[in-house]
């Protein structure tokens, strides 16, 4: 899925373009614009420039995209009940209408969704479960909600029966039982509240998820007077990427082999060359087909020998840690590969021993690092102790 541009310096990777020349930039920003792009010159326009964090000249030799494409105004909301195209603003807000029809577009609870929710103002522990229940109605305009009075079943991080009739016993004062249509439900406060809006002191839950909204419409994309589906693949999807970032290589290519070349390559296809950040027990984390867009960055934008690359890339491991152990070596026999210890090794840990699983590969080394040494895994430790019961 990329625009052909017509010159052989022009060179997709990744999804990104890199123009080896100025001339082949100059006929890929006419092929972008004819096709419909908008192109802006982030060393004028880019977040960083404008927050004064770089400088165009940083930005040339660092490496990063200079020029950024996008088709602007294609996504477009689609009413299931007339088939008009529609603003996205706003659709999923609950009670949103439709501008042509007039038909309702969301409702965030209808009658038979699901809600898991705690009380508000009540301590909880970081792992202590939720309690589900079934919407039978919500009155927005005066902020009630009605739930039917059984317990609905869930996984570890939902209540059983008995807990929730205890958790509902502690907290009486914020519901109450009412009789509707011969059925028991339970009626508690609970205000329609839209993105901005401040917190009403009234509402006395606190959601976690909301499972069954109602929604009636579509999100497409319009492009050139034909519909294609947001989420779509194959040919149902966008024929050219939505957007792209556009690169000067030649402020910076070649690239000579050095200890940490393979991390540019890594970011070239939008990876991470961090050991620590994978799972450390092996299984997979790309396909072989990863390894051949990186060959087409190391055959346009470094000096290694490409075609030694397309041979040996075919024995790369394809879990994280040894693929990129097995790409930093190919690029310099002293690679140094960074392994930060975080939070996610030492969460995967806590997950397998409870489960009563053993640590395999280097999952017993990465927990241990985690514990030891990084930051976000310290405090979250320091916060479970906190909030154990004295």
């Amino acid at each position: 899925m990329t625009v052909t541009i017509p010159t052989n310096d022009a060179v997709w990777v990744a999804g990104d373009l890199y123009c080896k020349t100025p001339e082949a930039l100059k006929i890929a920003l006419e092929t972008l614009r004819t096709t419909g792009y908008n192109v802006t010159d982030q060393r004028i326009d880019g977040y960083s420039i404008k927050e004064g964090r770089t400088t165009p000249e940083q930005m040339e030799q660092n490496g990063w995209s200079l020029w950024y494409a996008r088709l602007d105004d294609i996504d477009r909301g689609k009413c299931k009940s007339c088939q008009s195209y529609i603003s996205r603003q706003g659709i999923r807000m609950h009670g949103h209408t439709c501008e042509v029809c007039g038909e309702v577009t969301f409702y965030e609870m209808i009658e038979g969704s699901t809600i898991s929710f705690r009380f508000v103002s009540t301590e909880h522990g970081w792992f202590d479960p939720y309690l589900r229940m079934t919407v039978k109605r919500w009155d927005t305009d005066a902020g009630w909600l009605y739930l039917e009075r059984e317990i609905e079943p869930g996984g570890w991080s939902i209540m059983t029966a008995e807990q929730a009739e205890v958790y509902l016993d502690e907290h009486s004062a914020k519901w109450e039982l009412v009789d509707e249509d011969d059925r028991q439900l339970i009626k508690l406060r609970f205000h329609l509240r839209h993105m901005g809006d401040p917190v009403n002191d009234e509402t006395v839950i606190e959601p976690k998820d909301i499972f069954g909204h109602h929604i009636n419409y579509d999100e497409v994309k319009v492009w050139e007077g034909k519909e294609y589906s947001q989420y779509a693949f194959g040919d149902k999807a966008l024929p050219i990427p939505e957007s792209i970032s556009v690169y000067e290589s030649w402020h910076w290519a070649p690239l000579e082999a050095s200890p940490t070349l393979h991390e540019r390559i890594f970011r070239a296809v939008h990876s991470v060359s961090d050991a620590g950040y994978w799972y450390q027990d092996g299984r997979q984390a790309w396909g072989r087909d990863m390894y051949e867009r990186m060959g087409v960055f190391v055959r346009h934008f470094t000096t290694l020998d490409a075609d030694k690359w397309d041979r040996e890339s075919f024995g790369f491991r394809l879990d994280g840690p040894g693929g990129i152990a097995d790409v930093a070596q190919f690029c310099h026999p002293d690679a140094v590969v960074e392994n930060q210890p975080n939070i996610g090794n030492f969460l995967v840990g806590v997950t397998k021993a409870i489960r009563g699983e053993r640590l395999v590969g280097e999952e017993e080394a990465a927990f241990k690092a985690a514990v030891d040494g990084d930051p976000s895994t310290q405090d979250f430790m320091r916060g479970m102790n906190q909030r154990r019961p004295k």
